[in-house]
């Protein structure tokens, strides 16, 4: 169990984001909300304030990686008065009720008269997200809050709705009922337009809604219209999204699973199977049911990635973490031998040498990880780990 957990742990936030060397911060300013609306006044700028508190890690994260970008800190020292706020000490809990902040890390933009204009929750990963949120709400008319404005007074033509719900699903804030609203006043044949597929594509997520079954019944239309590719995505994405969500509620059982398997059998898209194999293979995980885990990626997964290097990779480093049994471990030697013949590297060189290993075989461990070690020295990446690894061979 122990071994699942630490492998879940290293999957969920394994994220390869290559942080280029930076100088500059943005200069956030400490002091209360009163003093900030003034210096706001004073100098007829924004104020940006990032809502967070000690325990959030994609607060950390986003402190670390992004606020310590020279391009973002550039463009936010320039334009805005940067603030941040523990939102359990202090003022925070006042601002946190003043500005219904309910998520950390919670990114707001408020004029000099103390009105919140545009608000993102979360931590983006990318430095166009945080140009683009200043220009956003730095936009009259385009911010979070003149999008509720405009939808409460009436607003639904079609480009509004998709820019008000992008904006709700930024704020982290539910769109069903605008959707819903939205999709209510269509005739269903109008659903095969392209502001409508659009609509469909980014924000209809329930299995169970008219327009995803419509969707569904109608593949061919959309593909010829859409691509085949983006229609099966969607339905492929909204199909894990239904296994997920059952995995984590209490109504799951094998009964209740097998009718959502039958389900989405039958909607007879290109990755049917391959969609249940990773939702029934994620549940496992979450439940932590290791020996349900392994047997089913032992038996299934050659038939969907035997050319995926990256994903023969990742299963069998799963493996190697999880399994005793000589014949999972095995199986993974396998993958990983797969993955370095499709494109070898020094991390499957080396998982497929300590796993060689494992299994008594000395001589074709010391080999590839000779060979993992070649290969980090000529890309010039640290090489620590694979010395380490040939000094625990014997060698």
């Amino acid at each position: 169990m122990k071994k699942l957990l630490s492998f879940l742990i290293i999957l969920l936030l394994a994220c390869p984001l290559a942080m280029v060397s930076q100088n500059r911060s943005i200069a956030f300013v400490d002091k209360p909300m009163a003093e900030l609306l003034q210096m706001a006044k004073d100098q007829d700028r924004m104020i940006f304030l990032d809502a967070f508190t000690s325990w959030c890690g994609p607060c950390k994260w986003m402190a670390a990686n992004m606020f310590t970008n020279d391009t973002i800190a550039d463009y936010y020292n320039k334009t805005f008065i940067c603030a941040h706020s523990d939102m359990e000490k202090g003022e925070g809990p006042e601002l946190a009720r003043a500005f219904q902040v309910r998520a950390y890390p919670t990114l707001l933009f408020i004029n000099k008269a103390g009105e919140m204009v545009h608000m993102r929750v979360g931590a983006p990963q990318k430095v166009r997200d945080y140009l683009d949120m200043g220009r956003v709400a730095l936009t009259p008319g385009e911010g979070f809050a003149a999008c509720a404005r405009k939808y409460k007074e009436g607003e639904r033509d079609p480009k509004f709705i998709m820019k008000y719900l992008d904006r709700l699903q930024g704020a982290y804030q539910p769109v069903t009922e605008p959707l819903n609203q939205y999709f209510a006043a269509q005739k269903e044949i109008d659903l095969l337009n392209r502001d409508n597929w659009m609509m469909i594509y980014q924000f209809q997520n329930d299995i169970d809604s008219k327009e995803f079954n419509y969707l569904a019944s109608h593949q061919k239309e959309f593909a010829k219209l859409y691509t085949r590719d983006s229609v099966n995505s969607k339905i492929s994405g909204v199909c894990s999204q239904a296994i997920y969500m059952l995995g984590r509620s209490r109504n799951f059982n094998e009964t209740t699973f097998g009718v959502l398997k039958e389900k989405i059998m039958n909607l007879k898209f290109d990755d049917a199977g391959k969609t249940i194999f990773e939702g029934e293979l994620n549940i496992y995980l979450m439940k932590g049911e290791a020996d349900k885990y392994l047997l089913l990626a032992y038996t299934d997964l050659d038939k969907f990635y035997s050319r995926d290097d990256a994903r023969l990779n990742t299963a069998a480093k799963s493996f190697i973490q999880m399994a005793t049994d000589p014949k999972y471990l095995e199986k993974a030697a396998q993958w990983a031998r797969k993955s370095i013949d499709i494109r070898s590297t020094p991390e499957n060189n080396d998982l497929y040498a300590n796993l060689k290993f494992k299994l008594g075989n000395k001589p074709e461990a010391v080999k590839y990880e000779k060979q993992a070690l070649e290969l980090a020295l000529k890309l010039k990446v640290p090489t620590e780990s694979y010395e380490a690894s040939l000094k625990k061979f014997g060698e």
